[in-house]
């Protein structure tokens, strides 16, 4: 999966417990990426009450909460950093492969 489009991204969302890790002390489950925009890492969370989050660090800056985003915002959200998410989708295929 490669988001080529906005419905990509609305697709990758539906999946997105495929394609994450579990933090079974959170509920929840996760992805981390490169923030291409900000120069760190971006970690999506998606909780067992079918909410999404998203909270940034890097060596410069740390987000101080984590961000709840509705569906639509966090569609845009994934469409303006699609280069990273595809990146690292590419290297999740590419190790479910191996």
């Amino acid at each position: 999966m490669i988001i080529k489009r906005k419905r990509d991204a609305e697709a990758f969302l539906s999946d997105f417990q495929r394609i994450a890790d579990y933090d079974k002390a959170g509920n929840k489950h996760y992805i981390v990426f490169e923030d291409f925009v900000r120069n760190g890492q971006c970690t999506i969370m998606k909780y067992d009450d079918k909410s999404f989050s998203i909270h940034g660090k890097g060596e410069s800056y740390c987000d101080e909460n984590e961000q709840f985003l509705s569906t639509d915002e966090l569609v845009s959200f994934l469409w303006k950093h699609r280069k990273a998410v595809n990146h690292l989708l590419k290297n999740v295929q590419k190790e479910s492969v191996s």
